[in-house]
């Protein structure tokens, strides 16, 4: 086959959710990338295969409904397609597992070993967004033992010809992808020059560990050379996903509550009353750049690579962070902070960086990808290499600082903030240098520095570590991301670690892999749900903060058991959970997470003398004011957007429709979140009632985590809102005409009725933006909207139509959001909405089952899946290496 190298290929992907009685339902249609892969492996070894993505309840189930749900992921058809279940990737701990067209299971088993819990463990392998892609018909792969040729745990070299085909920047670390033969691999890239892979005779090396399952197959594994060295030629595809640059941290309690009392008072709570006066004087000042980098919403809009995304900030969608931050910055006047759906929005941000400030300084630390010192160059026509030579005791890194703590998330105990000191540039080449003399090697120091140091190991945005420091904390080199805390910066702090005496070995362990056959699949998917990490996080938490590190001790070994599930089927011991749970009160600020204003976060809280975050946050938190607090309507803003121009009436009526079904569909996501609440109080009191009645009382305690789960998972994902967002957009984009004059007819429409006015910036945020920027005197500012995908039609569970249309003549399937109509289960048939945004009845059929799928319009008729009813509605060269 050419050679093709594919930065933007997408697969769309249908989206199935599975009940707790083992019905399969279409998830609400998002119709972003969300709802597509793109430049993914699987696509380029499988073309044109069919995936889904399946969501199977987060809240535990009894073993009745694990029986059904297990059966449902056995056999999953949609529309006439099967589909068969094929693994999970780190998703899988929130009940989402892709499923592929059947007749490509074999193929996919096949690439585990039919390993049931490779799968589920590796699948996200073929299945994670590349940045760039290359396919190529003849590759030499060579996969040798760590760490050989200068290999380390999942790191690996790449030729620099092959890698100059990938159009990356250079003097990086690179995160890869790669499929050959029938297995897969992933880990971390450095570049060899090209001497050496001719030397070689590799384009690519892979320690053994970067094989995922370890590869057992017969070969085409062409022959042995360096040991254990096997060489593999022919076809690869080769993805890279990400690249190493410089990053930065947020602060996090689970930091911070391992500082000394000192540098709490005398380094960190400076430092959160310095950015909260900087916060309070832009908002003075009307200086929206300078309070967007306070708050950590900027990184939404900053340049990046392409084919890059950038992860919001979970609590938000990208549509949302990215949309603020253009309207701030075109606004002219700083009146549009006090636009309902702005001050909303920036009223969220503000609490949550107010919870931040108060629980952890409101501090940043700069952020590396993990690296290791392997080398390997050639010289004379003879190979060096080596790895894992530094000092055990060193990080290497472009930081001044000397002393300095290096941390990677989630931390486990104070024991994973390694305290190390920084090599320099000067050391680390006088230490290199020595040991290649001492080996022969007639490079000169020169030549070290220009073909090792500056090119293999001073590489951008990353930290070098030994691999047994690396694994004291749970690091290896597959792209973990780790922050620093510098010995200039908090003194205090880090000498506090240095003189810490260790009492945990916290080093990773090799826990032996479960291999179960491929068809115990869906039951090994459900074992590997749930995820306990946040649970088990806060429980540390209120275990220092309440004087218990004994307890905290010995959580840590049950958050490692919650890290471990999905690689070793490791669980919690609940036992455990349960006695520290009933030994520790809960600190009470952490219930201030939630909080969606500044004024929800209570000024001061009683807490334990034990507890250093919270008298932080006693310190802190009534320095914070509540800002913006003046209300105004949408009414208030009426004008804002004017073009001069006249609309024709049918843009008005239209927009209006759309105000009405958006504002029905937000009460409806509204009342269902308060119904979820109501279901939780109501199963804390049913729990209270039997709370002397062991029987009843585990009978209770069951429901009432079935119900919080759903409620968590309900207001993690934010699914519904999302996927109404998504449609929306859709609607704009596929409007004709004059787009400011449609904008003109949704904004009187908008602002005529008591809502927030976000239904305008999600169907036109370029156009919003502009009509700020036009009519306050502000600057124009480029919406980095998300990519919007094709979506499909289907009649939802409560009977809601909407129509098929080809907006744009390609031929695609878009979704039209119009709302057409509804047939309830009574047979009433609904016809747009009146003026209290109620769905007007119009007529009435035979009562009828509504069945949610794929429907159609045919001669003015709805033909409504699995059901004869038709409601009528009106139309719209070999060398060995010297390892040094």
């Amino acid at each position: 086959m050419p050679q093709r190298i594919t930065r933007g290929n997408v697969l769309p992907v249908v989206q199935l959710e599975i009940d707790r009685t083992g019905k399969i339902h279409t998830e609400m249609t998002d119709l972003h990338r969300d709802a597509t892969i793109s430049n993914t492996l699987l696509e380029a070894l499988y073309p044109g295969i069919r995936v889904a993505t399946v969501d199977v309840p987060r809240e535990p189930l009894s073993d009745y409904e694990q029986n059904q749900v297990a059966q449902t992921l056995a056999h999953l058809e949609f529309e006439g397609v099967r589909y068969a279940l094929a693994g999970a990737s780190s998703s899988a701990k929130e009940g989402k597992f892709y499923a592929v067209e059947a007749g490509y299971e074999r193929a996919v088993a096949e690439r585990f070993q039919n390993c049931s819990e490779a799968a589920v463990v590796y699948f996200g392998i073929l299945v994670g967004p590349c940045k760039s892609r290359i396919e190529l018909p003849e590759c030499r792969v060579m996969v040798v033992d760590d760490p050989e040729l200068g290999t380390n745990d999942c790191r690996g070299w790449i030729k620099r010809s092959l890698f100059g085909k990938l159009n990356l920047p250079p003097g990086r670390f690179y995160q890869f992808r790669l499929a050959f033969a029938k297995t897969q691999a992933k880990g971390g890239f450095k570049v060899m020059e090209d001497d050496v892979a001719e030397l070689v005779e590799a384009d690519i090396i892979l320690p053994s560990s970067s094989l995922k399952p370890a590869y057992i197959g017969p070969s085409r594994l062409s022959r042995w050379i360096h040991g254990s060295a096997k060489v593999f030629d022919g076809p690869v595809v080769l993805g890279i996903r990400e690249v190493s640059r410089d990053l930065a941290f947020r602060s996090s309690y689970t930091l911070i509550e391992h500082a000394p009392p000192e540098s709490l008072e005398e380094e960190i709570a400076p430092r959160a009353r310095e950015q909260a006066g900087k916060l309070k004087a832009a908002v003075d000042g009307g200086d929206m750049d300078e309070l967007l980098g306070i708050l950590g919403t900027a990184e939404a809009q900053k340049e990046v690579l392409e084919g890059e995304s950038v992860a919001p900030d979970p609590g938000y969608t990208s549509v949302e962070n990215t949309i603020l931050e253009a309207v701030l910055k075109a606004d002219g006047s700083g009146s549009l902070v006090r636009f309902p759906w702005v001050q909303t929005q920036l009223q969220r941000r503000l609490a949550s960086w107010a919870f931040k400030a108060s629980t952890a300084g409101a501090l940043s630390f700069p952020a590396f990808a993990l690296a290791d010192d392997g080398f390997l160059v050639a010289s004379d026509g003879e190979v060096y290499c080596s790895a894992d030579w530094m000092p055990k005791e060193a990080a290497c890194t472009r930081l001044a600082c000397r002393d300095l703590l290096v941390v990677r998330y989630p931390i486990r105990t104070k024991e994973d903030l390694l305290p190390l000191f920084n090599l320099g540039t000067s050391e680390l080449t006088s230490l290199l240098t020595q040991r290649l003399k001492d080996r022969g090697c007639p490079m000169r120091e020169a030549e070290i520095v220009d073909q090792i140091v500056m090119r293999q190991l001073r590489l951008e945005g990353t930290l070098l570590l030994h691999s047994e420091t690396a694994k004291r904390n749970g690091g290896d080199y597959d792209f973990d991301t780790i922050c620093v805390v510098e010995g200039d910066r908090f003194p205090k702090f880090v000498a506090d670690r240095f003189g810490y005496q260790e009492r945990l070995d916290n080093q990773k362990k090799k826990l032996p892999k479960k291999r179960s056959p491929w068809f115990t699949l869906p039951y090994v998917a459900l074992q590997a749900k749930g995820n306990q990490i946040g649970s088990i996080t806060d429980l540390k938490t209120s275990c220092l903060a309440a004087g218990r590190p004994d307890l905290a001790e010995q959580l840590a070994v049950e958050l490692q058991a919650a890290l471990d599930q999905l690689k070793h089927g490791t669980r919690p011991n609940w036992e455990v959970l349960k006695s520290v749970r009933g030994e520790v009160p809960k600190a009470p600020w952490l219930d201030a997470k939630t909080a969606e204003r500044v004024a929800d976060l209570p000024q001061t809280l009683e807490v334990l003398p034990t507890d250093g975050i919270g008298r932080l946050y006693n310190s802190i938190r009534p320095l914070i004011e509540e800002l913006f607090r003046e209300q105004r309507t949408i009414s208030d803003f009426r004008g804002l957007v004017m073009t001069g121009k006249h609309y024709p009436e049918r843009y008005y009526d239209e927009a209006l429709k759309l105000c009405r079904m958006y504002a029905a569909r937000v009460g409806e996501i509204t009342a269902k979140r308060d119904k979820l609440e109501q279901a939780v109080k109501e199963a804390e009191a049913a729990l209270e009632a039997v709370k002397d009645d062991r029987r009843e009382r585990s009978k209770a305690g069951f429901r009432l985590g079935q119900a919080k789960s759903t409620l968590h998972s309900w207001e993690k994902s934010r699914k519904e809102i999302k996927a109404l967002i998504s449609q929306i957009q859709k609607w704009g984009e596929t409007r004709k005409g004059d787009r400011r004059l449609w904008l003109q007819a949704l904004f009187d429409a908008a602002s005529k009725g008591s809502g927030n006015g976000s239904v305008c910036f999600y169907a036109f945020p370029q156009e919003m933006v502009d009509a700020i920027a036009e009519r306050t005197g502000g600057r124009r500012v480029v919406v980095a909207m998300p990519e919007l995908c094709d979506g499909e039609v289907e009649v939802d569970a409560e009977g809601r139509v909407y129509l098929v249309g080809d907006p744009d003549g390609s031929g695609a399937l878009a979704k039209r959001l119009l709302y057409e109509g509804q047939v309830t289960t009574e047979g009433d048939v609904l016809r747009d909405f009146g003026r209290s945004g109620q769905p007007v009845a119009v007529g009435k059929v035979h009562p009828f089952p509504i069945v949610p799928g794929r429907g159609e319009v045919r001669d003015g008729k709805v033909y409504f899946p699995g059901t004869v009813q038709r409601p009528q509605v009106h139309s719209k060269t070999r060398g060995q290496a010297k390892h040094v």
